[in-house]
């Protein structure tokens, strides 16, 4: 079930909950063309007894299409969720572009995250290093209506009646493509912070044959990371059911095992 909380002059921040509310809660920060509403894609983390609370960022589903300044800001409101939900201490999980906006609430909210696990991450596209290997565009002065128009461009021109029903394409084309876009303008522009000060556990994995993030890039951002550890897959595209639910068995399943 969907849940409103407020902030910053009455906006709206979507979220839903699953699993055991009894247990250890994870943040799921979602990829750029998601939806909170998918929980079939953890089951396996549901099976450990774990609480999922999955977060719409601005724009996406029933989230305000509220303007950042940067990604650090991400921080900032979910802060506000974290002390809604009396939260004390809980791990984060981000996929593809839910990357930057993990690293951000490690950033904000350091005294709460215990630990941080990204797969096939968004790199630190704000060096300019790891920038030089991004192979698109970047337009770092885009404004959002020119940026929602490549969103609609580059992902929903061409949809058939039964995409356009998928949860993930319904919840990403709300608001003009408002979040797609504003994930577009941050993450190649200043984060606002920079990944040296996230000093939480990262458990960071990408794979070698990624299609759409270059693996040079993964690597170096591992670089940027106190305390990280870095898995190299040596097969698999960017981002699939397949590979998610391998990474939850492989990684966050024996984590949660141990501890």
């Amino acid at each position: 079930m969907k849940q409103i909380v407020r902030y910053e002059n009455g906006n709206s921040l979507s979220f839903t909950e699953y699993g055991d509310r009894n247990g250890y809660p994870i943040l799921v920060q979602h990829g750029l063309i998601a939806s909170v509403s998918d929980y079939h894609l953890f089951y396996r983390l549901l099976e450990l007894g774990t609480r999922l609370i999955c977060i719409a960022r601005p724009g996406y589903g029933e989230s305000s299409p509220y303007t950042m300044n940067n990604m650090a800001e991400w921080g900032n409101i979910v802060s506000v969720l974290v002390d809604e939900l009396k939260l004390s201490q809980f791990d984060v999980f981000g996929m593809s572009s839910g990357a930057p906006y993990s690293y951000a609430i490690g950033y904000k909210i350091p005294d709460k995250v215990r630990n941080i696990f990204i797969l096939s991450g968004i790199p630190a596209l704000y060096d300019s290093k790891i920038l030089s290997f991004w192979p698109y565009e970047v337009k770092k002065n885009a404004n959002i209506i020119e940026l929602e128009k490549l969103a609609k461009d580059l992902f929903f021109s061409n949809l058939s009646t039964g995409d356009l029903l998928r949860n993930d394409i319904r919840d990403s084309m709300m608001n003009d493509c408002f979040g797609i876009a504003q994930d577009f303008r941050l993450r190649c522009n200043d984060w606002g912070f920079s990944l040296s000060s996230v000093r939480e556990f990262v458990y960071l994995q990408h794979s070698k044959e990624d299609n759409q993030v270059p693996f040079i890039t993964a690597e170096m951002t591992a670089r940027l990371l106190p305390n990280c550890r870095f898995g190299a897959r040596e097969k698999g595209e960017h981002f699939s059911s397949e590979i998610l639910d391998d990474f939850i068995k492989g990684v966050m399943t024996g984590y949660y095992k141990l501890k």
